[in-house]
């Protein structure tokens, strides 16, 4: 048996270089008072949805008369415009060119900045090449990436990412209800190296996965198709009470094949409120080193394996060194 072997407490089997599993966790008695899931490991594509405009650039901007400075910064979340509920882009533009828009051209702008909620009149001017009003912002509605599922229960619940879902133009956290999961292809993988985190590079597909119920600083939760889950391996989901320093196991598909690698737990906090950062993890497994420098962006979500029960996830790398990282704990996950 190769040096990549799991324990004889989940069965698998697997060949010695490539570390194929050709067998699947099976536990051999189920407690009434435990819960199993199917091991995750699936890179899959996420549009979290933000709850309205998230600006992402504002300009000043000249209405023929005066120049107008915007109010606006990037990371301001426009939530209502003249009493109505923004939700999407196309909302601000409807909202602002209606037919019983105010005359003097000012808009009413509810938004969020940094937590806290503003109202303010704002000047809107004409843009003449699209023959309309405009605020003089870029907006998104959504906040799209790639990650990886954690765990899948038997209904089709499932949790990913195991941290939040951060916008890279402006920073702003999303911590909204509502999303779509899609397919992704990976493209390829940039190699991490000390002082440059590597990431998986992909895209994301039209083709429906599954919906986000909720997006917030622990990671995504919803519900996801099972066609698209490896159903062959199952474990004991648990989390902190089973954790203790030694070997274990991540699971990712970031070679296109489910595989499971090996990693060593150097650390775990004991924590008794929620934390995305619960324990360290070192990767020691040659053939997931050669091929990504250990950890990447993308493998946030990867499932932390432990003695046959899902402990927790992969959650962030650390930049001086991407053998080493950080995981959450699978109870802050659920």
């Amino acid at each position: 048996m190769s040096k990549h072997s799991l324990t004889k407490t989940i069965c698998l089997a697997m060949a010695a270089f490539m570390l194929v599993v050709v067998a699947a966790f099976v536990p051999s008695v189920r407690a009434e008072n435990e819960e199993y899931a199917y091991i995750g490991g699936e890179i899959i594509g996420f549009e979290a949805e933000v709850g309205g405009a998230l600006v992402t650039s504002a300009n000043d901007f000249n209405n023929g008369e005066w120049r107008v400075k915007s109010i606006f910064e990037p990371g301001d979340l426009i939530t209502c415009i003249n009493d109505c509920i923004v939700k999407r882009t196309d909302d601000v533009v409807e909202i602002l060119n209606c037919d019983d828009f105010p005359k003097n051209n000012v808009a009413k702008v509810k938004f969020v900045r940094n937590g806290a909620e503003f109202e303010k009149e704002v000047v809107t001017a004409y843009d003449s090449d699209a023959n309309r009003r405009v605020l003089g912002v870029t907006v998104k509605d959504c906040v799209c990436g790639l990650g990886t599922t954690t765990f899948v229960r038997e209904d089709g619940s499932f949790a990913a990412l195991g941290h939040a879902v951060v916008d890279g133009d402006t920073g702003w956290t999303v911590e909204a209800s509502g999303g779509r999961i899609v397919d992704a292809n990976i493209s390829g993988i940039v190699k991490g190296k000390c002082g440059m985190p590597g990431t998986i590079k992909g895209y994301l597909c039209n083709k429906n996965k599954g919906m986000i119920e909720k997006s917030g600083k622990y990671g995504i939760n919803g519900r996801i198709s099972l066609s698209g889950t490896s159903m062959h391996y199952s474990a004991k989901l648990g989390g902190r009470k089973e954790v203790s320093i030694g070997s274990a196991k991540i699971c990712s598909c970031i070679d296109g094949n489910k595989r499971f690698y090996d990693v060593k737990i150097v650390k775990a906090f004991p924590q008794k409120t929620k934390d995305e950062k619960s324990m360290i993890i070192r990767v020691t497994d040659k053939y997931l080193i050669d091929l990504t420098g250990g950890i990447v962006q993308g493998m946030s979500g990867s499932p932390i394996i432990q003695n046959g029960v899902i402990v927790g996830a992969v959650t962030h790398v650390f930049t001086g060194d991407p053998t080493m990282g950080y995981g959450i704990y699978a109870d802050w996950q659920r």
